[in-house]
């Protein structure tokens, strides 16, 4: 099972929009208005720079944004209760999983440990370990190596239209969460339901 982070386990938007309005400030871009950053949220680096007009190279923003997450996070992210139960269910019925996160991988796992999910995964795949971020396929067939599986043998949970498109282009069954997809499911809870019929997954 691979999952998006950001708005499907947690919801930090509030931390990454200061995040990239104190970032376009620091490298002269324009300001960033919450009504314009809510329909991009989760598009990757490269395309903050574009769109934002950054003068900074995409390691340069992730630095930025490594080293000032802590500052900004706190008390702006929420972690969804019904994250870690359903987490330990499909654990229990001997699923895998794994994150595949626009976010970078460092502060992926602080996210995750500061959720205590860390351990409900067995990898974590983060925007600067390949080339192309979602919606390229890339995260998620670096997931799936790292859990030794295929395209076929994997389902994916996003929230986000940059989620189905690179599930699509990955070969890999998508759920919607709150949207349209393969399937949808509108709360974590019912996602176990979903996956298994009669005690054994789909």
């Amino acid at each position: 099972m691979l999952f998006d982070l950001d708005g499907v386990l947690v919801r930090s938007h509030e931390t990454w929009l200061k995040l990239m309005q104190d970032a376009s400030a620091h490298f002269g871009g324009r300001p960033v208005t919450r009504e314009e950053f809510a329909p991009l949220f989760g598009q990757g680096p490269e395309a903050d720079i574009a769109i934002f007009g950054l003068h900074c190279t995409r390691e340069e923003l992730d630095a930025y944004f490594y080293e000032n997450f802590g500052r900004v996070s706190q008390g702006r992210v929420w972690v969804d209760p019904e994250a870690a139960p359903m987490l330990r269910q499909l654990r229990a019925h001997g699923l895998r999983t794994a994150i595949v996160t626009n976010t970078m991988r460092p502060l992926a796992g602080s996210l995750l440990a500061q959720a205590n999910l860390l351990t409900l995964f067995d990898a974590v795949a983060g925007a600067d370990e390949v080339a192309c971020p979602k919606p390229a396929p890339d995260l998620l067939t670096l997931a799936l190596a790292r859990l030794s599986l295929g395209p076929a043998d994997a389902w994916m949970i996003g929230d986000s239209r940059y989620d189905r498109e690179a599930a699509r282009a990955a070969g890999v069954y998508f759920v919607g969460f709150g949207q349209a997809g393969d399937a949808r499911v509108d709360c974590l809870k019912n996602l176990p339901e979903l996956i298994f019929v009669g005690g054994h997954p789909k």
